[in-house]
């Protein structure tokens, strides 16, 4: 019998986060389109073609997963991924859905 690896449940619970942060399709949606760098709100919108509102609320639970991060420039807020590691599990789950 092969032991279990051992995982904290600190780290069970950020995987389980981010899992949950990309389980709907407007917002995988918009962890894919960052992947090619940063964006406005209203860019994602438009690309989406819903109201700015749904972004908005996809981009909060995003942001709250870590698996988004946002800037200010000027009076423009930017959001984009915040790592390699992010835009790697992405791709991973691209590649999974066999896209």
């Amino acid at each position: 019998m092969i032991a279990p690896p051992v995982v904290s449940g600190i780290a069970l619970e950020r995987a389980v986060e981010a899992m949950r942060g990309m389980a709907y399709e407007h917002r995988l949606h918009i962890l894919v389109m960052l992947r090619a760098g940063e964006a406005t709100p209203s860019e994602l919108a438009a690309t989406l073609e819903v109201h700015p509102t749904v972004v908005a609320h996809h981009l909060r639970h995003l942001v709250d997963a870590h698996l988004v991060r946002r800037r200010r420039s000027g009076k423009r807020v930017l959001y984009s991924l915040p790592d390699e590691a992010t835009a790697r599990l992405i791709g991973d789950v691209l590649r999974y859905a066999g896209v």
